[in-house]
């Protein structure tokens, strides 16, 4: 699973992640300062990829029961 970044993407979920939960996810914040460090470097350099995660991980075996049960966010009630 990816690593979560706190989006307003993320009320859109059939379990949205509460105060708590956003509190240990990275921030858009923290994914643009790693785009600019690599928009920033010398021609002689190169990032070939880039894994971000959390310092926290999250237990998602709630969410991933709720999305499987009620489906993505533009499934028909």
């Amino acid at each position: 699973m990816p690593g979560e970044v706190d989006t307003p993407i993320l009320s859109r979920r059939p379990l949205v992640p509460d105060d708590k939960a956003r509190a240990t996810m990275m921030q858009a914040e923290d994914v643009a300062r790693a785009v600019l460090l690599c928009a920033t470097l010398p021609p002689r350099t190169v990032i070939e990829e880039i894994v971000m995660s959390p310092t926290i991980a999250r237990d998602w075996s709630v969410d991933v029961a709720v999305a499987a049960r009620e489906g993505g966010p533009d499934a028909a009630p």
